[in-house]
């Protein structure tokens, strides 16, 4: 289906097929542009970004990104980030532009995580969701140390990212934890169904089509054809009450899209407060872009927040 980028994504609508299908200098041009949009960021006068570590999952060493804005107060709301990358790939830089946002738009502490990658033979499910959920009970235990409020704490993911944030809602509901005030999910993975969306605009399909090839199959390590955990891909979960409230944004164009739509609409016949975007003319990770539209998203995101830590509602 034909389709026509909002005015200042044309080039990150057809990015991911650039560096799957373009050539050689194309590619390259292309993943310069990513690096490009990941590194050029403004850091607001006198918030401090601190990396620190913590024990993950297994005990091992993990890294968090600490984004602290100037002038919070005593007991600030605490944000906890997972950064996209398809399970295989991402870093904590590539979440420096949207946790920056987060933190002077709300104002708020943002904690991002650097959590394990999967690879084939190597780190699987339920891995990377535990590295989260050591991150949050971390920060239920420690958050005051960052001049944070511990019973204040959302989440917020991209991607790969939101998919481990609608797990771990799941988890601290079935398993206790800190519980989030807000669970925000920004062009979540949510299942492994081939969707409408995933049929309606092939051209900006994200991986294989051959499922047993796909990063959610690494991410498993390995499809026997069944059901997966709700835990792995939470749209398996039959039952969604006791949730915490959700904020759940998708592209129209985002083969993912009906993915956050699907779950959405089931959050909110459950009785789960959910708010959900259709940013229109986007794809897949739209909010990388420093656009207008991005920091309307943004925004949104920061006025929900708000609302949900007790804050004062302004202007957004």
């Amino acid at each position: 289906m034909e389709a026509h980028a909002y005015p200042g994504y044309e080039y990150h609508l057809n990015l991911y097929q650039i560096i799957a299908n373009g050539t050689p200098e194309e590619q390259e041009a292309a993943r310069l542009a990513q690096r490009r949009s990941i590194s050029e960021y403004t850091r607001p006068e006198g918030l401090v970004m601190e990396d620190r570590t913590i024990s993950g999952g297994d005990g091992q060493d993990m890294a968090i990104r600490v984004y602290t804005p100037a002038g919070l107060p005593e007991k600030a709301p605490i944000v906890m980030d997972v950064h996209g990358g398809g399970f295989v790939g991402g870093n904590l830089d590539i979440d420096n532009y949207r946790c920056i946002a987060l933190a002077a738009g709300t104002p708020a502490i943002v904690v991002s995580v650097d959590y394990r990658l999967s690879a084939p033979g190597g780190v699987h499910f339920p891995q990377p969701l535990m590295d989260c959920y050591a991150a949050l009970r971390w920060l239920g235990e420690h958050g005051g140390e960052l001049g944070g409020d511990p019973g204040r704490i959302a989440l917020h993911g991209t991607s790969a990212g939101a998919n481990l944030c609608a797990s771990l809602a799941l988890y601290v509901r079935d398993h206790g934890g800190p519980e989030p005030a807000l669970v925000t999910l920004n062009c979540p993975v949510l299942s492994m169904e081939n969707t409408f969306s995933k049929r309606q605009y092939p051209q900006f399909a994200l991986g294989t089509p051959v499922k047993r090839e796909g990063v959610e199959c690494v991410y498993l390590g390995g499809f026997d054809g069944g059901v997966p955990s709700y835990y792995a891909f939470p749209a398996y979960c039959t039952d969604l009450e006791g949730l915490p409230p959700h904020y759940i944004v998708v592209g129209e164009y985002d083969t993912l899209r009906d993915d956050g739509v699907n779950y959405a609409v089931r959050l909110l016949q459950t009785g789960v407060p959910c708010e959900l975007v259709v940013a229109p003319r986007v794809g897949h990770g739209f909010c990388v872009v420093d656009h207008p539209l991005t920091h309307w998203v943004h925004k949104g995101i920061c006025g929900s927040l708000r609302r949900e830590f007790g804050m004062e509602i302004t202007e957004f």
